[in-house]
């Protein structure tokens, strides 16, 4: 479980984050949604620890993240799995080597064992027979399968996805919203997932918070979220759903 309490983030005298408190259970895909300069990807960064509240506090179950040493910060890293936007995968890796990456820093296995459990995890997003293959020769979505068997390699309990459907076709999005809820709730992993996808909201949402202008003004989940009454949040879903259909034809 992740807490947060009255986080607070500035930037050059601008208010980022207003007073967020919020919190982030396993077993679930917790969303942070809003539109763009919301302050999603900067709530996204004070959690993982990339980023410093000017107050408040984020916790990792009963432990402080302001409150860790060295040694415990690195400890927490081996938990944490991160999925990024871009997928972040290494050109000059193999996808095999991509996959092993994290192992190489966080762990003292062989080189065997950290291949085994490369493969492992590729299997489990479904990558077969592309263990030499580099990223340039994937698709976006399996190279975004590829960025998700790397996020799950150390086994964490956190797992944080960053705009994980960014540049992939509507078809491809649902496969991925679906691979991220399953490994979730196989796992038992706290997922945080930071998107503005009104289709990914809608398919995997369990718990969704919406931020608007800095403050979190809103939580719900995904079967309760077409009937809010905040106007600001009506807004946002409407836009969403306006630019999807313009998108396909409609």
């Amino acid at each position: 479980m992740i807490k947060v309490d009255n986080l607070n983030k500035s930037f050059d005298g601008r208010q980022v984050l207003k007073d967020i408190s919020v919190t982030y259970e396993p077993g679930r895909c917790n969303m942070i949604i809003g539109a763009s300069g919301s302050g999603k990807t900067v709530l996204l960064k004070n959690l993982i620890g990339l980023m410093k509240p000017d107050s408040g506090e984020v916790a990792y179950g009963d432990r402080k993240l302001s409150q860790m040493n060295y040694a415990e910060e690195k400890n927490l890293r081996k938990k944490i799995g991160v999925l990024f936007q871009g997928s972040a995968l290494f050109d000059f890796a193999t996808v095999i080597e991509n996959v092993m990456f994290p192992m190489e820093f966080f762990t003292d296995w062989s080189p065997a064992q950290r291949r085994e459990r490369a493969q492992y995890c590729l299997e489990k997003v479904n990558v077969i027979g592309s263990d030499d293959k580099y990223p340039s020769e994937l698709s976006g979505g399996m190279q975004k399968r590829v960025g998700i068997a790397r996020a799950i390699a150390l086994n964490p309990e956190y797992l944080f996805c960053d705009e994980p459907n960014s540049g992939l076709d509507p078809y491809t999005s649902i496969l991925i919203d679906r691979l991220i809820s399953d490994l979730t709730k196989e796992f038992n992993m706290t997922t945080v997932v930071n998107t503005h996808d009104m289709n990914s909201i809608l398919e995997i949402g369990d718990k969704i918070g919406f931020l608007h202008k800095g403050s979190l003004i809103w939580e719900g989940d995904r079967n309760t979220i077409l009937e809010t009454d905040c106007t600001e949040l009506r807004d946002f879903v409407c836009a969403n759903t306006l630019a999807r259909n313009i998108i396909e034809g409609r």
